[in-house]
């Protein structure tokens, strides 16, 4: 909110340099942003937080000024008027949304341009002015917080004025001329037929008050704020108006508002006010209960030496109605205006605050030392980590909420996730069940910019019920590596994937695993594997169901995702190692070179070699497939180095030979392979 100093002064003399007096302010909670020149004036931009809608206008930062500064507030004198007998036809139809609604008809005015006063006091605030009575408003709306509006009178069918909801397929064209189609959850200002303005946002076109107008029918009123943001934020119009009313309009402002804008406009325009309705659905206490604060609480709290008397002038300057009921002790009732003001700690900071914060004592509070268990699991996820940023993937850390369209795209939509009651945004609705849409967005963001080869990883939570997991989960796409020693890098597959998972699992000390095919709809058809430890599932990897990339706008890549359960993972680890000597007896190599039918899993030709080799197989190295002549119809060479070794002594040729053939012979009888 901007302030101009020249205008601040009318409500509050002070002579101090303008860099203190923005410290002060700071200090007192209304932070300063900005300091600039306008002309011979100086415009403080300030932060008001939407706790404090008092102070989003003139009077409201004059108040606290005065307490600061220790000085008198001044008000502007408004003439009395005897209200007239006539009364301007209002009708509330919606109570709730509007609690009061004054309109005061004046006629015989002569709208012009406005006086140089008043020009100027909108121009130091970057507004540009239109006529006397609409500049009037807008110079009362930033004097005294209490946004109006003026209605050409005679544009005003039947002469009336009715609040209610708008219906259905109802349009208006405000006043920056663009026509709005309006809805039932929308509050408007209408005259007998139409809309004529969209409550607390802004006017209609049609019944705008210009050099022709004769008569006005002056508005002031306190709408309801949470229908006046949703109406705003639905319509997608911010206003200086929708603003105040947003956060909370004072509801004793809408007669002195209204009062302030009427002797302004006599003044300005001349008129006579021939007709006023005050209409009053519903009529709120001015002042909350009394809250009862002590001494020893605010000295204690704030550390100071403050006396009652000292806390008493604090608060009366600040509009608090404050009485004496102890040596040690006052009850404090808040302005209708600081419904922020509640209990006594806010009694306290409301002092706190104009003493300055930097003038209250130093002093280390007592802090007590507790003992914060460690998280067994913490140093295993970085042992996890390790592993994949040192085998050249980029770890990732994207938002734990989600929008259901992201969900939706990634073939998830089985994954209700945990729904946020009031998100910021659509983007932001779940809480994720997945990392898989997370990921997708970074590889699409990725791809978007030019990065086409993408290792990325992400160790995060998932929501799923009343349960969250820790996952960790693997992305791959594009070129595996670059070398310049290669004529052609190789592009990522499935057995890349494959490789970094098994890499995981070994880092992790997971040594009986198996990969068995999975048919999950993230996956293409024959390109997914779920993870198993005994009859554990750890997770899934595979290659991301091309439906799904084209859903995200991820074309022409081929993508690879995997994802691991990090507590089931560090329940089964090993974390405990044991030295295991080198042999110093020499090894002998074997190879087999094996065809078996396509559908029989690697892992089952694994199992078997394994069984049979028994304690003297040291290693076993797979060195190529091979499909095409000389390999029947229907299968697939496999080629395979087995290493054996004893630790205890040099095994002799015959015990070799018979370990290998019993291994190739077992190959030929359980899964019907061909020797080559």
């Amino acid at each position: 909110m901007k302030i101009s100093v020249k205008w601040l002064k009318d409500y509050i003399s002070f002579s101090i340099p303008v860099e203190k007096l923005a410290h002060k302010l700071t200090m007192a909670g209304l932070e300063v942003e900005k300091i600039e020149a306008v002309g011979d004036d100086t415009v403080l931009d300030l932060e008001i937080t939407p706790n404090r809608p008092d102070c989003l206008n003139f009077q409201g930062i004059a108040r606290e000024l005065a307490a600061v500064l220790d000085k008198q507030l001044k008000k502007p004198k408004v003439k009395k008027m005897l209200p007239p007998k006539a009364k301007c036809e209002i009708e509330i139809l919606d109570k709730k949304g509007c609690g009061r609604y004054i309109g005061t008809l004046i006629e015989s005015v002569c709208v012009r341009e406005s006086p140089s006063w008043l020009t100027v006091r909108l121009a130091a605030l970057g507004n540009r002015t239109i006529n006397n009575v609409v500049d009037i408003t807008n110079f009362c709306l930033f004097e005294n917080g209490q946004p109006l509006h003026a209605f050409d009178y005679d544009k005003l069918i039947g002469g009336r004025i009715v609040v209610r909801r708008a219906r259905a397929g109802e349009k208006i064209v405000t006043l920056d001329g663009v026509e709005r189609l309006l809805d039932p959850s929308i509050l408007v200002i209408a005259d007998a037929q139409r809309p004529v303005a969209i409550a607390g946002v802004m006017g209609g076109q049609e019944t705008e008050v210009t050099e022709q107008t004769q008569r006005i029918l002056l508005e002031s009123a306190h709408f309801d704020p949470i229908l006046i943001r949703k109406a705003s934020r639905a319509l997608g119009i911010k206003t200086d108006s929708s603003y105040r009313f947003e956060r909370g309009v004072d509801f004793t402002t809408v007669e002195s508002g209204a009062a302030r804008a009427v002797s302004l406009i006599l003044r300005e325009a001349n008129g006579t006010v021939v007709a006023r309705k005050d209409a009053f659905p519903a009529r709120p206490k001015a002042r909350g209960k009394a809250i009862p604060v002590k001494m020893e609480d605010v000295n204690s709290l704030l550390g100071s030496d403050l006396s009652l008397a000292k806390c008493r002038t604090i608060l009366k300057k600040l509009d608090f109605h404050v009485t004496k009921a102890s040596a040690n002790m006052m009850k404090v009732t808040a302005p209708s205006s600081r419904g922020d003001v509640k209990d006594p700690v806010d009694v306290i900071e409301e002092v706190a605050r104009i003493v300055g914060y930097d003038n209250l004592p130093l002093t280390l509070p007592l802090i007590k030392a507790q003992n914060v268990p460690s998280q067994e699991d913490y140093p295993f996820i970085n042992k996890v980590r390790d592993c994949l940023c040192g085998a050249g993937y980029s770890e990732i850390i994207s938002y734990a909420l989600i929008s259901r369209d992201s969900l939706e795209k990634s073939g998830l939509s089985q994954l209700s996730g945990i729904k946020v009651v009031n998100p910021l945004s659509l983007d932001q609705e779940i809480m994720r069940p997945s990392l898989f849409p997370s990921m997708l967005a970074v590889v699409k963001g990725n791809v978007n910019r030019g990065q086409k080869d993408i290792k990325i990883f992400e160790t995060g939570k998932t929501y799923r019920g009343k349960k969250e997991q820790k996952e960790v989960a693997i992305m791959m796409t594009g070129k595996v590596y670059h070398d310049w020693r290669r004529l052609e890098n190789k592009n990522a597959d499935f057995f890349d994937l494959k490789g970094i998972v098994q890499r995981v699992l070994t880092r992790a000390g997971i040594k009986d695993f198996i990969c068995d095919p999975d048919e999950n709809s993230m996956y293409q058809k024959n390109c997914g594997a779920k993870i198993m430890a005994g009859k554990k599932a750890l997770g899934t990897f595979g290659q991301v169901d091309q439906d799904i990339l084209q859903q995200w706008d991820i074309k022409h890549r081929t993508v690879f995702f995997a994802h691991i359960d990090l507590a089931q993972l560090f329940l089964l680890s090993s974390r405990k190692k044991a030295f295991q000597g080198i042999s110093d007896f020499p090894a002998m190599t074997r190879d087999i070179s094996v065809a078996v039918r396509q559908d029989v899993p690697y892992q089952k030709v694994m199992d078997i070699v394994s069984r049979q080799a028994g304690p003297l197989l040291e290693n076993i190295a797979f060195l190529e497939e091979y499909r095409g002549e000389k390999i029947p119809q229907g299968y697939r060479g496999l080629i395979f180095s087995l290493t054996y070794q004893s630790p205890q002594r040099t095994l002799v040729e015959d015990e070799v030979n018979k370990v290998h053939g019993d291994i190739t012979q077992a190959l030929v009888d359980e899964i019907g392979g061909i020797l080559r």
